[in-house]
């Protein structure tokens, strides 16, 4: 595996150091090319999940990274599924403006590292942006009221979007593992400036119980033990997610100890607002996948180790 990834480095090592920027024209195969980033990628997907060491695991991600920003730079990059990279999320909006690209790495503590892109068409420009999301959740001491540029991003893994019919903005559905103890999921909004720049978050969650203000964004807490159900039921056009609860009355604001309850919840579109919703009557989904990211290395924690292809 390490002659195989310092090959295939040393190959490529003339594409890895040029900076972020549009797409141009250019006279190779970029079809071919994009494959041979994504073989690259394929090996390194799993060595940042699995390797021994954080030194190790971050190393592989650099790399990942790297020919990552480079394949995304290609012309025709855009509609390249990148299918043999299961571990890394690809979520394209409805209206095929954009996509989040995403992944995690598993690091020691049961914490982690967040990583991705997002590639997006600028009609003004008429090309495609690519901007690299850079990590600082540690700078959002309150990231409910947090307004996040790509490179100042709370990483998480996001596995919808959704465009509701009349409006520029997007909402997406996100996990993030939050440490050994807490798992979130996360309801966050994603608009793009007339020059075509993402920006995260929006207070356009009205009518939510205990809350004073409106939120730019919604976080929901809970045991890293149990799983939250959070996704979109397009026959309801709501956004449905499960009623968490403390296991004891006693143990109120104590995230670590919270599970889904009976109860379903939503939020309701109306006006440019998402409208707080309580005690929907749930439907079972025709599409169960929305409701977690399929990349997600969070099953880590609990020694599920990934095969790594040969």
């Amino acid at each position: 595996m390490r002659i195989k990834i310092v090959f295939v480095i040393s190959v490529l090592g003339m594409f890895l150091m040029s900076p972020l920027k549009g797409h141009a024209g250019s006279p190779f195969d970029s079809a071919s090319l994009l494959k041979v980033y994504e073989d690259s990628m394929r090996s390194l997907q799993y060595v940042r999940i699995n390797a021994r060491t954080d030194k190790e695991k971050d190393a592989a991600n650099t790399q990942l990274l790297n020919l990552m920003n480079k394949a995304l730079l290609l012309p025709g990059s855009f509609n390249y599924p990148f299918d043999s990279l299961r571990t890394i999320g690809k979520e394209m909006s409805p209206d095929r403006q954009f996509r989040l690209i995403t992944w995690d790495v598993p690091k020691s503590g049961c914490t982690f590292g967040y990583y991705g892109f997002i590639q997006s068409y600028n009609a003004r420009k008429k090309k495609y942006d690519l901007f690299l999301l850079e990590d600082h959740s540690a700078d959002f001491p309150n990231p409910k009221s947090a307004t996040c540029t790509p490179a100042k991003w709370i990483g998480m893994l996001y596995y919808k979007i959704i465009k509701e019919k009349g409006s520029s903005m997007y909402t997406v559905l996100a996990w993030q593992g939050y440490n050994k103890l807490i798992t979130r999921k996360v309801i966050d909004i994603i608009t793009f400036s007339p020059e075509g720049v993402p920006t995260f978050g929006k207070p356009i969650f009205v009518k939510l119980p205990a809350s004073k203000g409106n939120p730019k964004r919604m976080i929901f807490e809970y045991s890293a033990q149990v799983s939250m159900s959070l996704q979109y039921d397009d026959s309801q056009k709501m956004i449905l997610f499960d009623r968490l609860a403390p296991t004891e009355e006693g143990l109120q604001g104590q995230h670590q100890y919270y599970g889904p309850s009976f109860d379903v919840d939503g939020l309701q579109w109306k006006n440019g607002t998402w409208n707080f919703v309580s005690n929907v009557e749930a439907r079972n989904p025709s599409d169960t996948k929305e409701d977690a990211p399929q990349n997600s290395t969070h099953d880590a924690n609990k020694k599920v180790i990934y095969s790594t292809p040969h």
